[in-house]
């Protein structure tokens, strides 16, 4: 019998929070910077909607306000330990490129948090799928 994942990982990974196995967002768009925000529209598992109402993901942007916020403290920290003497405009070119890199990331994540929030897991929705 195959366990089911837990909420950490299905959140981690952007599977559907009621069944934690099929994926939010299509297969290849990750790296890709015109695709990165393609989000499938229902679970192909239990058809659960990944956006149950209009403008659901807004408040996505305040969990990607405290991703970021991870993301800056962690790169001004290793900035600290790693360079004895820094400007301000190293700190906010390095921060930049931080947002930057991690956008798909940080996007993905944003909404996979806020969604498990508000979409409970179903035991019942897993066995469906088999």
């Amino acid at each position: 019998m195959e366990s089911t994942p837990s909420l950490l990982s299905s959140v981690l990974t952007c599977k559907c929070p009621k069944c934690r196995k099929s994926s939010m967002f299509p297969k290849g768009t990750l790296l890709n910077p015109l695709k990165f925000h393609q989000m499938n529209t229902h679970c192909a598992g239990c058809g659960q909607s990944f956006e149950p109402e209009p403008g659901f993901y807004f408040g996505a942007m305040f969990v990607s306000y405290g991703l970021n916020t991870a993301f800056f403290i962690a790169v001004w920290m290793l900035l600290a330990l790693l360079v004895e003497d820094y400007s301000l405009s190293t700190v906010l070119i390095l921060m930049g490129l931080t947002v930057i890199v991690f956008l798909p990331l940080t996007f993905r994540l944003s909404r996979s948090i806020w969604i498990a929030i508000f979409v409970p897991f179903q035991k019942a929705a897993t066995q469906n799928l088999t």
